[in-house]
């Protein structure tokens, strides 16, 4: 393995740590509610209803396809995107965490925008929250489609003499229009804001925030367990979307890796990654229509559940890389995600 890929230690110790520090913490804090004098029935409740919101919303379908896509994208110059799914997540999870506080401190302002879903600052923010995913959902999108077609281009011209030039991709101009706003995610870290822009949307924040109400309804909310539902809510969003990049992060290196079987499975894997990316973008853009139009454009397609079933193909896709690794295939080893760029080995 080349420096540019090796994980630095360093940062694989931060993340484990900072993720079990957020469980360790959210799910201490109920405990010390029920030493308090809680409820302890209701109090477990709304604590393991936060964490399995947490991990739920780790599989909605911009969040799979942000995260994958940006991974693959990252993963194809030599960058080590294992941490993609980590600070996407912590970008997300701050705006949730942020407006249960101040309703946890008494900002009666955001109390009435949580409860009515149609106020014109919820409308707003979902609008906001829905454009920002689109436009980087699809410029992701556009510019994996990009290497989809170079990728295709080599694998046909695989053993002849055109093999001996890179193969390069249409260059149109939404390739143009979105490669810049791609090329704004040009390290892990840089998910951090794009988690934190779409958390903007708000309807996250307002989820768990109504946990919080509902508790102050029913009965006097202690701090502890005020603060504890939404480090849980990250604690289990966290968990998820970090599992999520690492996991396509080894997925795509290894199936740039070698020749012949591991070729077939790159062009499976970006092709996975590009058909979520335009199908969220597409339903997503036709949901920003409707609501901008008052007309019923919105796709017939339920995402409800996409997100967990890009996960599976995915997993399938690894499980048969897994089955097949050891058959020899008596090939040489082959370029990397990117023409021109040597494969790294391990």
């Amino acid at each position: 393995m080349t420096p540019a890929l090796r994980a630095p230690a360093t940062s694989m110790i931060g993340i484990v740590v900072t993720i079990a520090g957020l469980h360790l913490v959210g799910w201490g804090l109920p405990v010390v509610a029920i030493l308090m004098g809680k409820d302890g029935l209701l109090v477990l409740g709304l604590a393991v209803a936060a964490y399995a919101l947490g991990v739920r919303h780790a599989f909605d379908a911009d969040h799979i396809a942000a995260i994958d896509n940006a991974t693959r994208k990252l993963s194809a110059p030599g960058v080590r995107a294992h941490s993609v799914g980590f600070w996407f997540s912590l970008g997300h999870s701050t705006v949730v965490v942020g407006t249960v506080i101040l309703l946890a401190a008494g900002v009666h302002f955001l109390v009435a925008v949580i409860e009515d879903d149609s106020s014109p600052i919820r409308t707003a923010a979902g609008l906001w929250g829905l454009s920002i995913s689109v436009l980087f959902v699809l410029a992701f999108g556009i510019v994996n489609l990009h290497s989809l077609v170079r990728l295709v281009k080599r694998h046909k011209a695989a053993g002849s003499a055109e093999a001996e030039s890179p193969a390069r991709g249409p260059i149109g101009p939404m390739f143009r229009l979105f490669r810049p706003v791609a090329n704004l995610v040009d390290r892990p870290g840089r998910m951090y804001p794009l988690g934190l822009l779409f958390g903007l949307g708000f309807d996250t924040a307002a989820t768990i925030g109504l946990f919080i109400t509902t508790g102050l309804a029913s009965f006097q909310v202690s701090w502890a367990l005020a603060l504890a539902l939404p480090l849980l809510f990250t604690a289990g969003m966290s968990l998820f979307d970090t599992l999520d990049g690492a996991f396509m992060s080894r997925l795509y290196r290894w199936a740039a890796q070698h020749a012949g079987r591991n070729v077939r499975y790159n062009l499976v894997v970006t092709s996975l990654s590009v058909a979520s990316a335009l199908l969220v973008a597409a339903v997503g853009l036709s949901e920003i229509l409707s609501q901008a139009t008052a007309a019923n454009l919105a796709l017939p397609i339920d995402t409800t559940y996409f997100g967990f079933v890009v996960v599976g193909a995915f997993i399938v896709v690894a499980a048969v890389a897994v089955l097949t690794a050891r058959r020899p295939v008596g090939e040489a080893p082959a370029g990397s995600l990117v023409e021109g760029e040597p494969a790294s080995p391990g």
